[in-house]
């Protein structure tokens, strides 16, 4: 009986040890932008996942460290027909630029977080911005400058905040669908499908470069 529970601990305490020395981290982030309009103040908020994992780095250049989220984009209802929508590329890299850590193991403790206030996003982190010349042409897409919204919406429309925290809300789901009517799983739109490369390029053509995962990441 000895020999058996020991058999049965042996792979157990193996387990323990591999998952002390390469863990796993998993919360969920809220992201908030705080926009000043011609109507009054505006916001939107979108809960994403975030989910970091380390592994043995078998090969001398292959990363130890696998990273991946599920959510959605942010979505601000400015009024009059105009939406911004604050998308997930560069999403993942925020949390360790707003809480000043590149581990999460300085801020991530015990299933819950050091860190829970909504705080500061840096002008710099800032997720890419978009909106839309008309939200059924997935083709109208249209990069938005965080410092300068009067250029894409007109006068008197400015961001006034842009907030990050640790939450145990739910990850929002369906709001994306709901303002994009063409947006369908069975029927992606192929402008949106492409390499993502240098939007600084004089040929980068945003409605090509733009995934459906910098809209909508499904379950990891």
């Amino acid at each position: 009986m000895k020999k058996l529970i020991i058999l049965l601990a042996i792979p157990l305490l193996i387990y323990g040890a591999y998952k002390l020395v390469y863990p796993t981290y998993n919360w969920n982030q809220k992201l908030t932008l705080v926009v000043d309009t011609p109507d009054g103040v505006k916001t939107g908020s979108s809960v994403v996942n975030i989910w970091v994992r380390y592994r043995p780095q078998i090969l001398p250049d292959a990363s130890g460290v696998f990273n991946g989220m599920r959510g959605e984009a942010t979505v601000v209802d400015l009024g009059g027909g105009r939406t911004l929508f604050a998308l997930l590329q560069g999403s993942g890299a925020m949390t360790e630029r707003v809480f000043g850590a590149n581990d999460p193991d300085l801020w991530y403790e015990s299933g819950s977080t050091r860190k829970r206030k909504a705080t500061p996003v840096p002008p710099d982190a800032l997720p890419m911005l978009v909106t839309f010349d008309d939200v059924t042409d997935p083709k109208s897409v249209r990069l938005v400058d965080p410092a300068d919204l009067a250029a894409s919406f007109g006068a008197g429309y400015a961001l006034r905040e842009v907030t990050l925290e640790i939450t145990r809300e739910r990850v929002t789901t369906g709001v994306v669908e709901g303002v994009l009517g063409w947006w369908k799983p069975e029927n992606k739109p192929v402008k949106l499908e492409g390499p993502m490369w240098d939007w600084k390029h004089p040929d980068f053509d945003i409605s090509q470069a733009l995934r459906i995962r910098d809209f909508i990441k499904g379950e990891k």
